[in-house]
């Protein structure tokens, strides 16, 4: 009898031990290697409505569950877009976790409206990752967004040509949580190693 409450003792404190351990570690902030990490002052979102590349509603209810990265920029962009999308693809293949990699998604803003339709986002993301997703909005209903998450862009007002111009637009990848808040940010230029690091990091710690 003796032995048994003995052993039921020393079971018992490692039990504890292990769950004050585990508590104590899953409350230390996350430390990124590429990104910044708000933690607490994460904010929610303002309900928006941006229009994905099937024509299809996004908003807050398609972010709910998952964690989005999304970046803003334009199919006509020459540099920034195509290889900001290239590392964003890079970033889910090297998350070799698959219940990680399903946890995230990739949400690819257009800020010029007026020549990305659906069809064209559709064609341009998908030449990246099948994954991905293309997504505008009028420009009043962008700016309900991009003004809560800091990301500048403004159309080259000095082109004559109205089919023929640049957009000038933060290079600045988002992390928005579960929960619709934005929680981080991975500024450039960006390493998709460093940043598959991170995603798995915060996956599993939250």
């Amino acid at each position: 009898m003796k032995k048994l409450h003995l052993v039921a003792i020393t079971l018992f404190a490692l039990c504890s031990g292990f769950i004050v351990s585990w508590l104590v570690y899953d409350s230390r902030p996350v430390t990124l290697e590429a990104g910044h990490w708000f933690a607490d002052q994460a904010k929610i979102l303002p309900e928006f409505r941006l229009i994905d590349h099937d024509n299809q509603s996004l908003g807050h209810p398609q972010l709910t569950g998952k964690w989005s990265l999304m970046f803003f920029g334009y199919t006509n962009c020459p540099d920034i877009c195509p290889t900001s999308l290239q590392t964003l693809s890079e970033v889910m293949s090297a998350i070799d976790d698959p219940d990680v990699r399903n946890a995230v998604q990739v949400i690819f803003v257009s800020v010029d409206p007026d020549r990305d339709s659906p069809e064209v986002l559709k064609t341009y993301v998908h030449y990246f990752n099948d994954d991905f997703i293309g997504t505008t909005a009028p420009v009043s209903d962008l700016n309900r967004l991009t003004n809560v998450l800091g990301i500048a862009h403004s159309r080259d007002q000095s082109s004559e040509n109205q089919t023929s111009y640049d957009v000038s637009h933060s290079a600045a990848i988002i992390l928005i949580n579960p929960s619709v808040r934005y929680a981080g940010l991975f500024g450039a230029p960006h390493d998709a190693s460093a940043m598959a690091r991170d995603m798995v990091k915060i996956v599993e710690r939250n």
